[in-house]
């Protein structure tokens, strides 16, 4: 608020004057008697304006600072408007304080009150408007900056909501407070880590973590995806539900590697298969201790194959700032259900460690998931990891790069992507670690590290743990300004909603009871109105909310047509390709070339619809903002949206961009190759309609996967949306509610009130004056 708002609010409880005829004011402040005379003129209230304004002497000295008469409140309203407006355009004139001199001078002559003078002296204060030396004196205001290193950024934020609710005095808005300052404690970082068997995942998460925790509990062989979380040490296993075993087996029907992880389950569990794999996943909590019994693929129970992912706490310092670690199975698990929860998890992850053993890297597996992870799965960054970089020379590490790099364009040619190629350069970067020699630093064996030739700095430790500290929490990290910025908007609004109470305090304090009752009167009329309003505008939510959803329907039957097409853009893709090359080469294709044709066909066709889906999605959201916007404006309320115009992106900006290419096509591609394997060219139509059926029959699940993703996440995305669109109404009826109680409060308590009405103003107002200096270094 400006010192003008700040003046009327406090001095005449009015909140809201304009600026409507010119006195000339700013043309005087030159005079000597300038700032006696406007100190004088800033004295008379709406109370006693009167005994002022019909004095001569009072009209002669007006006459020295302005062009024109006071003869009402109005007029007074208008010069003193005037006045405060030429101070406070020159905040660096030193004659400010001579305004005090002058109001001390009427508190001693009884023209005004103790109390009229400490409002006078906390409004026009020295040190926030102007100095002697020429030089502005104002408190140092806070800059919370989303461009601050996350934990910075927190602690200011942390230290500001502890001043927040020693300033708050309205309930409501204290818990407020609290929400956002769980949502800041409570902020996840998930850090993924991936590679083959054998990458050495383990040795360097343990290096990581300072711990060999997963050295005895989840061995290098580990079988399933682990979850590793800050908290009091325990483990839990999560079993295969039902429906998850059936598509497992199916799967065995296509692919020999499931097929004998099948054969070997039933062999080993027999029927006390049935008491572990129910309807619903079964969890079970383990020893940690033996918690490689269930995870390793080496333990003899075998466990592990009935495991579908373990979760994993532990106290560590290095998982304290909310860091999760999702350590997952190789990329060559035999069992493609495992990798279909391994994307499902990995779509979350904040950042992405891929691991490569230093002698056997840039596999074709390597390969196809750093592409996959970029081009397809929404991830941004990528570290790759060379482990066992104490086994070869710097020269030989180069070497590896390189030709990870070369693989990685000669996969994208073939895909006919190598004009991504620079895109995913630029998102990638190599360290090399060992990952050995560093656990023997963190681990109390630094000597033997040491005679080996290794100190810690160059193991690529440090390295590894600056870039994940400068991803995740650094100034430039994409989601912690995300999280500063969205506390940042949660609390401006919070503060705004307390500022207004405070004012509404103001102006009560400022009345006399009989004005009270008056507004009282005057408040119960409009409450049958307001209902109304409240009551008509909250049905035509509801109704829109209700369209939206219904809408969802629409878009379902969207999928499944856009699904179908996609379906016979596979199948015909295949088969023209077949057909070429028995025309061109009299030979079938590689059924190297067969797999890239379906699964890029696959994925590229997934998010084209997905895009389209979004589209729609948006476009009729836009539509209800816009009907919503103008029935607010129409009622005087304003939408609580950043843009002047509706835009439904700004809540849907990062939304549909992940975790609709989780499901495994390998049952597809193996049923597809071995049909082209056996394909003839003098029997194409049979190839054509064999392809339609296999495809037909793979992709219902596929169908059913997108359909479910994108129901649930429009679903929670309208809930939010229409959530974001009901804010206005009802912090505008909560206000009302709240302001109609302090009425009654005031009006009942008004004796007693008075009594400490002095202090009590004084004090909001400088509440007032820190949440206003808050909200601006919140900006």
């Amino acid at each position: 608020m400006s010192l003008i708002g700040d003046y009327f609010l406090l001095y005449h409880g009015i909140s809201d004057i304009t600026l409507t005829i010119s006195y000339g004011t700013e043309e005087n402040k030159e005079k000597e008697e300038y700032f006696d005379i406007a100190a004088l003129a800033l004295s008379a209230t709406r109370k006693d304006y009167e005994k002022f304004i019909s004095l001569d002497s009072f009209k002669k000295l007006i006459s020295k600072i302005s062009d024109k008469k006071v003869n009402t409140l109005d007029e007074l309203y208008q010069l003193q408007l005037s006045i405060v407006n030429a101070i406070e355009n020159d905040t660096r004139n030193c004659n400010i304080e001579k305004m005090h001199e002058s109001f001390e001078y009427l508190k001693n002559e009884n023209i005004i009150g103790h109390f009229e003078y400490n409002k006078l002296i906390s409004l026009f204060d020295p040190k926030e408007l102007a100095s002697c030396d020429d030089e502005i004196a104002v408190e140092d205001e806070l800059q919370v900056d989303d461009k601050k290193p996350f934990k910075e950024a927190k602690a200011e934020l942390d230290e500001l909501l502890y001043e927040l609710k020693e300033l708050f005095i309205t309930d409501d808005f204290k818990k407020e407070l609290n929400e956002t300052s769980n949502y800041l404690s409570n902020q996840k970082f998930s850090i993924g880590i991936t590679g083959v068997m054998n990458a050495g995942k383990s040795t360097m998460l343990n290096a990581l973590m300072g711990q060999e925790i997963l050295g005895s509990a989840v061995v290098p062989e580990t079988a399933n995806l682990t979850i590793v979380k800050y908290g009091k040490p325990e483990a839990k296993v999560f079993y295969w539900n039902k429906e998850e075993w059936e598509r497992i087996e199916q799967s065995a029907k296509e692919i020999e590697s499931i097929k004998e992880f099948v054969e070997e389950t039933k062999s080993i569990f027999k029927d006390e298969l049935t008491e572990i794999i129910k309807e619903e996943s079964l969890t079970e909590n383990v020893d940690v201790n033996n918690l490689a019994a269930y995870t390793s693929a080496e333990a003899s129970g075998k466990k592990c194959n009935l495991v579908k992912y373990v979760e994993l706490k532990s106290e560590l310092n290095f998982l304290s700032d909310g860091i999760e670690i999702v350590d997952t199975p190789g990329l060559d698990d035999p069992v493609i259900q495992r990798e279909e929860i391994t994307k499902e998890y990995l779509a979350q992850c904040d950042l992405m460690l891929h691991l490569m053993n230093v002698s056997q890297s840039a596999t074709l597996k390597d390969v196809e998931f750093i592409i996959d992870a970029l081009l397809y799965q929404n991830i941004t960054k990528l570290l790759i990891v060379i482990t066992r970089a104490d086994t070869v020379s710097q020269q030989q590490l180069q070497e590896v790069i390189d030709y990870t790099k070369s693989s990685i364009e000669k996969q994208l040619k073939a895909q006919n992507k190598d004009n991504k190629l620079n895109y995913i350069l630029e998102h990638i970067k190599f360290i090399p670690i060992s990952g050995r020699m560093a656990l023997l630093h963190r681990t109390g064996r630094s000597e033997e590290a040491i005679k080996a030739g290794f100190y810690i700095e160059n193991t690529g430790i440090l390295e590894i743990e600056d870039y994940l500290n400068e991803t995740l929490f650094g100034s430039n990290s994409s989601k912690s300004e995300l999280i500063i910025k969205s506390a940042k908007s949660q609390l401006k609004k919070t503060i705004s909603k307390e500022l207004k109470s405070f004012n509404y305090e103001l102006v009560l304090l400022s009345k006399s009871k009989d004005e009270l009752i008056a507004d009282l009167e005057e408040f119960t009329k409009k409450k049958d109105t307001n209902k109304r309003i409240f009551a008509s505008l909250s049905e035509d939510i509801n109704l829109y909310k209700n369209d939206a959803k219904n809408y969802l329907e629409t878009l379902e039957a969207f999928l499944s047509t856009e699904l179908i097409e996609l379906q016979n853009i596979i199948k015909q893709r295949v088969f023209n390709d077949v057909k070429y090359s028995f025309e061109k080469t009299k030979k079938r294709p590689e059924s190297s070339r067969i797999k890239t044709i379906v699964e890029t066909a696959i994925k590229d066709g997934i998010i084209d619809i997905i895009r389209d889906y979004r589209y729609k999605f948006i476009k009729k959201s836009q539509n209800i903002g816009e009907i919503c916007e103008q029935k607010y404006q129409e009622l005087g309320f304003v939408i609580g949206h950043k843009n002047d115009n509706f835009d439904a992106r700004g809540f849907f900006q990062d939304d549909f961009k992940s975790g609709f290419l989780t499901s495994s096509n390998e049952v597809l591609i193996s049923k597809i190759i071995h049909e082209v394997e056996d394909s003839k060219a003098n029997k194409l139509p049979e190839l054509d309609r064999n392809l339609e059926g296999f495809i037909k029959d793979e992709f219902s699940s596929i169908e059913n996967t997108i359909k479910q993703k994108a129901k649930k996440i429009s679903e929670l995305l309208i809930e939010n949306f229409f959530n974001t669109i009901a804010e206005p109404l009802k912090v505008f009826e909560h206000k009302l509610k709240k302001d109609e109680k302090l009425l009654e409060d005031r009006i009942e308590n008004f004796e007693e009130r008075e009594k400490n009405k002095e202090v009590v103003t004084i004090d909001i107002h400088k509440k007032i004056k820190r949440l206003e200096a808050i909200v601006k270094g919140l900006k």
